[in-house]
């Protein structure tokens, strides 16, 4: 194993779960942490605070690693790039880091959220260190790789998801694994110990949305889409009071029920599958159990009614009030 790590990612959880690989047991451990070190003065003693504890061998311990955290200053683009003065110490320190000849008892480990591989810091360690990074990836590669995520922790705790039931859960948490993490315990102990499968009614019951994740859209459709009057208002609640809340819910619903409109049409002509080849296969059974609720003309009708709703609300803002009884008018079965 290399005596010198340099963990790369913004997912803390993965971070800190491959160092806590290094670390071990904890006995001999440093940290120097850089979470709240916002400005060049107190960066600058963090590079030195880590310097100081490098350049210390474990003498009669046992052994010794050093884990200089949360180090959100590293060289990268945007308004988070460090400044001159704290770039060219960092450059400084990873020339000493590269030529480090550790013993083999001591380590010291480097994470933080970003690292331009292109800068001479990166470079520089490139050739003598393990590096690893997380990459964040593009917002639907994170959403897979969450998903892979969600379904490998869930078999950790004796679950697994209903099918569809994965992407949802991650679409309602966010793609960070502390976060997976906890509502999956959370999860672990709603269903008890005679339940091992996560529905999506489950999910609906009791995960929580996750850090920085906005109000899900979607939740507005799944509603609509059960005809369901509850959830679909109380999907609708968690936008009111944003400027634009009728341009968004009409915009919404005026393009889920186009779209559902004509998915039913090609059900009657018997080439759903075909319509649905591009949809991921969780998609199209939840599209095609909504397609269940609803007849052709009632579809039709609620795309209508969103279409002037979302026309009334451009150019007025009057159609606020319009917005729920619409839903309720929308949601309403008509007696045979």
């Amino acid at each position: 194993m290399a005596q010198v790590h340099v963990i790369i990612g913004e997912d803390e959880y993965l971070v800190s779960e491959a160092a806590k690989k290094i670390v071990g047991d904890g006995i001999g451990l440093e940290t120097v942490d850089s979470a709240n070190s916002s400005n060049a003065e107190a960066q600058l003693k963090d590079i030195r605070e880590a310097e100081a504890s490098l350049m210390t061998p474990p003498f009669l311990d046992p052994k010794k690693t050093t884990w200089w955290r949360n180090v959100g200053f590293l060289p990268q683009n945007g308004k988070c790039a460090p400044s001159e003065e704290v770039k060219e110490a960092l450059e400084k320190f990873a020339q000493k880091l590269a030529a480090a000849n550790l013993p083999e008892n001591q380590h010291f480990i480097l994470s933080g959220p970003r690292l331009m591989q292109t800068s001479i810091f990166a470079k520089t360690l490139k050739a003598s260190v393990e590096m690893a990074v997380f990459a964040a990836g593009k917002p639907s590669e994170q959403a897979r790789s969450a998903v892979v995520r969600a379904v490998d922790f869930a078999a950790e705790m004796g679950l697994k998801f209903a099918p569809g039931a994965a992407e949802a859960f991650v679409a309602h948490v966010g793609p960070d694994s502390r976060s997976l993490m906890s509502e999956l315990g959370k999860m672990r102990d709603y269903l008890g110990p005679g339940k091992n499968v996560i529905s999506e009614s489950d999910i609906a019951e009791i995960t929580s949305q996750g850090a920085g994740v906005e109000p899900a859209v979607w939740s507005i459709t799944d509603a609509l889409g059960e005809r369901n009057l509850r959830k679909a208002l109380e999907a609708v609640s968690r936008f009111e009071g944003e400027n634009g809340f009728a341009v968004l819910v009409s915009t919404v619903a005026e393009k889920f029920f186009r779209q559902l409109a004509e998915l039913k049409d090609a059900q009657a002509r018997g080439v759903l599958r075909e319509a649905t080849e591009g949809m991921a296969p969780w998609m199209a059974r939840k599209t095609e159990a909504q397609l269940g609720n609803w007849s052709l003309n009632e579809l039709r009708a609620a795309h209508y009614r969103f279409q002037d709703l979302r026309e009334r609300a451009v150019s007025s803002q009057s159609a606020e009030a319009l917005v729920v009884p619409r839903i309720v008018q929308a949601c309403r079965r008509r007696r045979a």
